[in-house]
């Protein structure tokens, strides 16, 4: 009873804050210290902006793969999709286009970028650094109490592994990666990850599809878990690192066949300027 008391508090000084003090009662002792706190912490962290918050679902669509390498979009199909104007959502790509993650053109709309082996391999050295060093950082404050919830989360990637659900499997990675990297709250580090996976997102998820692919991360992200279990701090940057050199993920050859090619303009053919840079992803208007 006290609990639900202190949160109707809260919603109280919700109200208090947006200028609603309909229904707003008068409160005493702890309780104003509770709202003050509330009313404080409110003001600190206001909610994000339409633009803002258009920008963080489409990035998140790319680092868990809801799209495809190679796959087409347009402003008004991505503005039903997420429920709002075109304009948010054409400065969201225009800021992941500036990122490498998409390219922009006025003839072929967006395209969600076709990496090279060039682009793979380079991604792959970063993620060693970045990702690395994040980890490091992280495994200085992890807690018995932070490894049962690795342990939780790395059951879901189990369970979305043997689901087929390359979308599923990637969101359930997605999550047990960033709580391995303790990357939870903005920082420096997080925005460096988050622009990595933006780019290699559809390229993971797509590999992804492929059962032995699942199984082989599933079995190297619980190697973290299981050395992070064993308080063995050097052993769990390695397997971090093992994970991260999964060769599998950085190979084009056989498998970028199977993906759809972006749609070229009528004129360009297969040794055309256009067609080359499009393929590469390193074009962007």
């Amino acid at each position: 009873m006290q609990r639900r008391e202190r949160q109707n508090v809260i919603a109280n000084a919700g109200r208090a804050r947006r200028g609603s003090t309909c229904g707003l009662p008068h409160a005493s002792g702890d309780d104003q210290i509770v709202m003050r706190r509330a009313i404080l912490r409110s003001r600190r962290t206001p909610a994000p902006s339409l633009a803002e918050g258009t920008f963080s679902r489409l990035r998140h669509m790319l680092i868990v793969g809801e799209v495809r390498p190679g796959q087409q979009m347009t402003l008004g199909g991505l503005a039903r999709q997420l429920g709002t104007s075109p304009t948010p959502v054409r400065d969201a790509l225009s800021r992941l286009a500036a990122a490498d993650a998409v390219q922009q053109s006025r003839e072929l709309g967006v395209i969600v970028a076709i990496l090279g082996d060039g682009e793979l391999e380079e991604l792959h050295r970063l993620r060693v650094a970045v990702e690395g060093l994040a980890f490091a950082n992280a495994a200085e404050v992890h807690r018995k109490a932070d490894w049962r919830s690795f342990k939780l989360l790395h059951t879901d990637v189990c369970r979305a592994a043997e689901a087929g659900q390359a979308v599923q499997f990637a969101k359930a990675v997605w999550a047990l990666r960033m709580a391995l990297l303790g990357l939870s709250e903005p920082s420096v580090l997080s925005t460096f990850v988050d622009r990595i996976w933006c780019r290699f997102g559809p390229t993971f998820t797509h590999k992804c599809a492929d059962h032995g692919t699942r199984r082989e991360v599933t079995m190297l992200l619980g190697e973290i878990v299981a050395t992070i279990g064993r308080r063995d701090r050097s052993g769990a940057e390695r397997a971090v690192i093992a994970e991260i050199d999964c060769r599998e993920m950085y190979r084009t050859s056989g498998a970028n066949r199977d993906l759809p090619a972006p749609p070229l303009v009528p004129s360009a053919g297969p040794g055309s300027a256009a067609a080359s840079r499009f393929q590469s992803g390193a074009d962007h208007v």
